[in-house]
């Protein structure tokens, strides 16, 4: 039987999630809440998706429901519906702890998971906890699923949405340098982000080679990449980045004590 998918909370994320679904020839049935207006008529008219009249309709048609309103609207804005059984309610916010998401939505299942925007070219690396067959199918459809025993360490993987969104401020930069050298700003921008989607490739080809064999591989002595190295090195390096990581996960688990 087709699994009918509906989305509680249709923003910025829930586009996403909705056109890496529907890049597939054979992708599931969407239903999507009126919650989040604008952008639910707009992927209503793009897909021809219907549009529920309200948020209990939805979670009374679908089977398995999309958890996508901003993380302090979340338990509100999904209590009090009428789940059942047989229904598998998946948050993909950010912070928000999954006891608080199981006595909301109970009697059905919870689940917890963290996308990114990158759903929509079947690139996302979305984290999930706990394991669950039906989820983890539906995002395999939107790129690859890595599965965490407990809450704690999902919480630790999650923080991998911030280092997908920040390192889209690391290509800017480059490209800012690339045009401000020379680049035509489209050539900037396809060899900054180019750069950066083939050393991922290549770390992930590789997994028998530890981060100090491929960095030395290419700052040999003498070479331009071990010049930047060292410059990068005399202003900070990557120092800054355990500072930011920490404070984003800081946060994040204050919204998850919060909503124990």
């Amino acid at each position: 039987m087709k699994l009918i998918i509906g989305i509680l909370g249709v923003g910025h994320l829930a586009g996403y999630l909705v056109r890496g679904l529907m890049r597939h020839e054979t992708h599931p049935e969407i239903i999507l809440s009126p919650r989040g207006a604008a952008c639910a008529k707009e992927l209503s008219e793009t897909f021809d998706l219907e549009i529920a009249q309200s948020n209990e309709a939805l979670v009374e048609q679908c089977d398995v429901v999309l958890l996508a309103t901003r993380p302090p609207d979340m338990l509100e804005a999904i209590s009090g519906l009428p789940w059942r059984a047989d229904q598998i309610a998946i948050s993909v916010a950010a912070g928000v702890a999954l006891p608080g998401i199981e006595r909301a939505v109970a009697p059905a299942t919870a689940i917890r998971s963290l996308p990114v925007t990158a759903a929509e070219i079947g690139e996302s690396p979305t984290c999930l906890f706990p394991d669950n067959a039906i989820a983890r199918e539906l995002f395999e459809m939107m790129g690859s699923v890595h599965v965490f025993n407990d809450e704690e360490t999902f919480e630790l993987a999650s923080i991998q949405g911030v280092v997908f969104s920040v390192f889209h401020a690391g290509i800017a930069n480059v490209a800012q340098w690339f045009e401000q050298a020379g680049l035509d700003s489209v050539t900037a921008r396809e060899m900054s982000a180019r750069a950066l989607r083939a050393t991922g490739g290549m770390v992930l080809a590789h997994p028998e080679n530890n981060f100090d064999h491929m960095i030395h591989e290419y700052a040999n002595p003498g070479t331009l990449t071990l010049l930047a190295l060292e410059a990068l090195q005399e202003n900070g390096g990557f120092s800054g980045w355990h500072d930011a990581l920490n404070k984003s996960r800081e946060r994040s688990l204050e919204i998850n004590k919060t909503t124990q």
